[in-house]
């Protein structure tokens, strides 16, 4: 295992971004404590120090950055199977990148990469799970939960970093050899699923209803009464 660990840190991805030359591929970088961290388009995380589990991963592998799209929602999957095993009931995945407990958001995935001519040269998956934070400045929009909330017991953090990382770098040894069994995982977990939704598509807001995650990850909605496929760059929702 390849472990950093930092007591305080501005982002575990954004060390990753200015030192990936110097690591190898899997390495882990975990924070009791970050002070700039972030998820997709621009969002603020906001986490209370030492209460919750924050890592970044460093993807050099050629064979997985070329299925890049595959692996925001496999490390979700892989969170969900921790979550299970756990005993936490009624876990979904809201595609791409985030775990729900009962519609509260319990952990996030942020998939960011570097390129150099053009070309990926490495991704780094951040990932953020509300473990032992009791209290969150919840809304109607973003409500959040923690394990501690779920089962009303203190996690210890470093036990479950490892056995996080031990089943990322398994489940992503499989998507390498083509095994993509986690979209089952994705397809009968699907916090989306049949829902009527918002979405702006192509910078304009439109009503969909989710009906599948496909094969290669994009999402199937009906809108304007058509079948359509959506990346997730493709695609912002309101709930």
């Amino acid at each position: 295992m390849r472990f950093i660990h930092f007591k305080n840190v501005d982002s575990t991805s954004t060390f990753l971004k200015r030192n990936y030359l110097k690591y190898k591929n899997f390495t882990f970088v975990s924070a009791d404590c970050q002070t700039n961290g972030h998820g997709r388009m621009g969002r603020v995380w906001h986490s209370e120090p030492n209460n919750n589990l924050l890592f970044s991963l460093l993807i050099k592998d050629k064979e997985l950055i070329n299925k890049y799209n595959y692996l925001s929602l496999a490390s979700a999957c892989v969170i969900l199977s921790v979550l299970n095993d756990l005993k936490i009931n009624n876990v979904s995945i809201k595609w791409p990148n985030d775990v729900y407990v009962d519609g509260r958001k319990i952990s996030g995935i942020l998939l960011e990469s570097v390129s150099n001519n053009q070309e990926l040269e490495v991704l780094i998956i951040g990932v953020g799970i509300n473990v032992n934070q009791k209290q969150f400045n919840n809304d109607l929009i973003h409500p959040a939960t923690s394990l501690y909330n779920e089962l009303g017991k203190n996690f210890k953090i470093h036990r479950l970093k490892r056995i996080v990382y031990k089943r990322i770098i398994k489940t992503f040894k499989k998507i390498k050899k083509g095994d993509n069994s986690y979209l089952l995982i994705a397809k009968k977990n699907n916090f989306l699923l049949n829902k009527e939704i918002f979405a702006e598509i192509e910078n304009e807001k439109k009503s969909v209803k989710v009906i599948d995650i496909n094969d290669d990850n994009s999402l199937k909605v009906i809108v304007n009464g058509e079948e359509k496929n959506l990346n997730s760059g493709e695609i912002t929702f309101h709930i």
